[in-house]
């Protein structure tokens, strides 16, 4: 796909909130690198954060909390999350008081809870989102030491699923 078919997908999401809790005296500059380059990934729009599945899967929530609590204060969110317990065996995380479990025995035997971990912790995130009424979710992106959560409406989401239509691998992706 050539640029030009993609002139209007940065206007669309612009449109619909992309920059609603950007600093106002950055938006001219996120304008201009959504509008030059789609460049959605710039932490100064309050909608992503690297979160790296290893330190969640660890536990390390120290490692990323700090920058989703940035994303979420605007919308008058806070989290709190650590390990249940010191115990080896427990793979329980305790969420704004709520208690889940991250991954299983089979799922660190299997290798996937690198995967299995976000995923969880995320759809627990997103139940607390929506418990607020707010109108966005986290979709995660990537995966591994490169995973990032991108907090997107439904809108939003589906303006950059399609922009990446031929590039999945770019598509945000439900926990």
């Amino acid at each position: 796909m050539q640029k030009s078919d993609k002139s209007n997908y940065p206007k669309e999401l612009i449109d619909n909130g992309f920059l609603k809790y950007a600093d106002s005296s950055k938006i001219d500059s996120l304008k201009a690198q959504l509008t030059n380059s789609f460049d959605i990934y710039s932490e100064d729009n309050f909608k992503i954060a690297h979160i790296d599945a290893e330190e969640l899967a660890e536990f390390s929530f120290d490692f990323f909390l700090p920058n989703l609590n940035r994303i979420l204060v605007k919308r008058d969110i806070k989290l709190f999350a650590h390990k249940l317990n010191d115990n080896d065996n427990s793979f329980d995380a305790l969420i704004n008081g709520g208690t889940i479990q991250l991954y299983t025995q089979k799922d660190l035997d299997g290798n996937t809870f690198w995967d299995t971990a976000p995923r969880n912790f995320f759809k627990k995130v997103n139940d607390i989102i929506k418990a607020k009424h707010v109108d966005e979710q986290f979709y995660l992106l990537y995966g591994g030491n490169d995973l990032h959560a991108i907090l997107l409406s439904e809108k939003q989401f589906a303006i950059i699923a399609e922009y990446y239509k031929n590039e999945p691998k770019e598509i945000p992706y439900k926990p």
